[in-house]
């Protein structure tokens, strides 16, 4: 039986892809390097801040202009991070009637903790997360459990009362990882062949359908 939720946010939870999508071009037009289409931001996504600046910089570039895009990146990223962005249509209506069902909720992201822990906070107002988790020092990147078993302690519930649910083979890893149920959303960053090949249990193609999964 399911008594715990860990979400993803990026593509699952949150629609992020603009506002990133925007600020890495920012960043591209400043050091005069071409832009990137939002298909391939979308692809970047997920692995964390240093593995997007790795996929979207040209790969010939020095480790030192490298790190110059990176941290211009950011400090555009910082500026913007929230105004395109928004909470995927139902998804709060969902995450509020869980919480009105007692399922305890969690938030576990590759982004930065600071943009995950307020990105949560303007979207969905009122609930009651047990861990919002973003990308912490010292604590390695999904698909490590690391974080999530650390949730499900926090949870007091043991792996297989919690389903991690996200968009991506990284998330659907991290779940496997973690010896939680598996959910894939179909509305995210990624297809449906990613996340079985993730390791999937369930696909889902609205949010309105984790009820269900209770």
């Amino acid at each position: 039986m399911i008594k715990g939720m860990i979400f993803d946010l990026d593509g699952t939870t949150i629609y992020t892809l603009d506002d990133i999508a925007d600020s890495f071009n920012v960043a591209l037009k400043e050091f005069g390097f071409p832009e990137r289409s939002k298909e391939d931001v979308r692809m970047g996504v997920g692995q964390g801040f240093r593995m997007l600046v790795n996929n979207l910089v040209p790969k010939d570039v020095n480790d030192e202009l490298r790190e110059k895009v990176a941290n211009f990146y950011k400090q555009v990223y910082a500026q913007n991070y929230w105004k395109k962005t928004a909470a995927y249509d139902g998804m709060y209506e969902t995450i509020k009637e869980l919480q009105s069902k007692g399922i305890k909720l969690a938030v576990n992201s590759n982004k930065s903790d600071e943009f995950t822990k307020d990105l949560i906070a303007r979207n969905f107002p009122g609930i009651e997360f047990v861990a919002v988790y973003g990308s912490r020092e010292g604590v390695p990147h999904k698909p490590d459990p690391q974080a999530a078993n650390e949730i499900a302690k926090l949870m007091e519930l043991i792996p297989e009362e919690i389903a991690y649910v996200g968009d991506s083979d990284i998330d659907m890893k991290t779940g496997k990882n973690a010896g939680m149920k598996t959910v894939g959303c179909l509305w995210g960053y990624r297809d449906s062949d990613n996340l079985l090949n993730g390791g999937a249990d369930e696909l889902i193609e609205r949010p309105e359908q984790l009820l269900d999964i209770i």
